[in-house]
């Protein structure tokens, strides 16, 4: 898939070129699309009943026509998302009107291609986003007066929109003062059949995690004891994952980063080459083939949800999670369990107790203005009163008794669900450069044999396709 989504990106490299012909033709011929408004706009400034278009993606996690501003209708923040539209509409003089779409960034992009104006906002997981973003497809929201892409509190941390930035622009934000907004596009969480872990009469891993003493180590003892025979004959795993997600998760449990850039000379260095990945890999190794007998208790495929259909099959004690696996919809594990929590992964002995790290790969609910939209200023002032906190969720105590009553039998899973996305937790692991070539190479053999094998090529393919991301934010944010 990856390797089709590089041909995908390196094709649209090429239309480049065609697409600035396009609009500098279509300009020429007297289809002008409406100039931007480039003045700021004061916080109460009357629209002039001007409409604004959100396209929004039609059928993905919480969005789809059923959704308001992507919460499932009839849900409490849905009816206050609701209330907010209707609010801003009234304050600003205004109109908020919605297009669907199968992807809201190709339309975008298509948009560009044709010089047509559809809508002002688009709203896109960052997947489909990164193939238009290097093509000039949307506004740089940097360089408008109405929005500050660095207010990290209201539009998600820098790992997060990492991948929505490209060589000095930032291209996107996420809703972060929107009640789970954030959580949902990182992976890197364990989830624990609940009842399953009372039958064995085993410490439960929260309890470890609690006290501070979630590491190899248990996770060790808890590989070798989490596991029996169903009176079935079925064999109940300890763990399952897919391969690559398990090794990724642990790569990064004994501290480091996927990439360190030295703004003071423009190099950087992979964290995979770095001792504590090593000594995390090799651990790795050691749970699938080593002389510990845990290999046996955990089992791994090629398939993305192996962890959360394990659980939810009643075949694992624990499984791997991505966030939006627990509970972002009607598949995931808060639908489907009555008593599961969820953990992060151990961390190893160059770190501190509670230590982890999440990965965020793609980033779910991206706000991006079209090149196309007729006032990029004003839909920042539509954007920014839309996303204030909804009524009665301004704070991280609201959420949490939230998360508690509706999806989690203790509080301490709710707080980690909420906290799992912040800065200190997060690290952007890109998707689409090539680098993911490396795991594939290190589940099958020697991490230090596939680590030198594979050295030119990953930095090779990190300056060309990581680093724009890792600059910019560097420019934007500073260390």
């Amino acid at each position: 898939m990856f390797k089709s989504r590089l041909k995908r990106i390196i094709a649209f490299v090429l239309c480049y070129v065609f697409l600035l012909l396009c609009v500098s033709c279509a300009t020429e011929q007297g289809e002008e699309i409406p100039p931007a408004y480039n003045e700021v706009l004061p916080g109460e400034l009357d629209l002039d009943n001007k409409t604004f278009v959100f396209g929004m993606v039609k059928d993905y996690f919480f969005e789809g026509k059923d959704s308001v501003l992507t919460y499932i209708y009839n849900t409490p923040f849905a009816d206050l998302a609701l209330k907010r539209i209707h609010d801003v509409e009234a304050k600003h003089n205004c109109k908020i009107e919605f297009k669907y779409y199968d992807r809201a960034s190709e339309a975008a992009y298509i948009d560009a291609l044709s010089n047509t104006y559809r809508n002002d906002l688009i709203q896109e997981e960052t997947y489909w986003l990164a193939s238009y973003i290097p093509l000039g497809v949307f506004v740089d929201l940097a360089l408008l007066d109405n929005i500050d892409v660095t207010n990290e509190e209201k539009w998600g941390n820098r790992e997060l929109l990492m991948p929505s930035m490209w060589n000095g622009a930032v291209y996107g934000v996420v809703p972060a003062l929107h009640p789970l907004r954030t959580q949902n596009s990182v992976s890197g969480i364990i989830g624990v059949n609940e009842d399953y872990v009372k039958t064995l009469g085993y410490t439960d891993p929260r309890d470890y995690y609690e006290n501070g003493e979630w590491n190899w180590d248990t996770f060790t003892d808890v590989l070798e004891k989490y596991t029996y025979t169903a009176l079935s004959g079925d064999q109940i795993y300890s763990f399952i994952s897919d391969a690559s997600r398990f090794i990724r998760c642990i790569a990064f449990s004994n501290g480091g980063d996927f990439i360190t850039y030295n703004g003071d000379d423009g190099t950087f260095e992979l964290g995979l080459y770095s001792p504590q990945v090593l000594t995390a890999l090799n651990q790795y190794y050691t749970w699938m083939n080593g002389p510990v007998n845990t290999s046996m208790n955990v089992t791994t495929d090629t398939n993305a949800f192996a962890g959360l259909d394990g659980l939810n099959e009643g075949r694992a004690v624990m499984g791997h999670l991505d966030a939006y696996q627990v509970l972002s919809n009607t598949d995931s594990v808060a639908y489907t369990l009555d008593n599961f929590g969820i953990v992060p992964y151990p961390n190893g002995p160059d770190t501190e107790p509670k230590y982890y790290k999440t990965y965020c790969e793609s980033t779910d609910f991206t706000i991006c203005i079209p090149v196309t939209a007729r006032e990029p200023e004003a839909t920042a002032v539509v954007m920014n009163a839309l996303y204030e906190p909804l009524d009665g969720y301004e704070t991280k105590e609201s959420v949490i008794e939230y998360l508690d009553k509706n999806y989690f039998l203790d509080s301490r899973d709710s707080e980690f669900f909420y906290e799992i996305s912040d800065l200190k937790n997060t690290y952007f692991l890109q998707t689409t450069d090539g680098l993911y070539d490396i795991w594939p190479a290190l589940i099958s053999s020697s991490a230090t044999e596939a680590l030198a094998k594979y050295e030119d090529y990953l930095i090779g393919r990190a300056e060309k396709y990581l680093l724009p991301h890792v600059v910019t934010a560097y420019e934007i944010y500073g260390d």
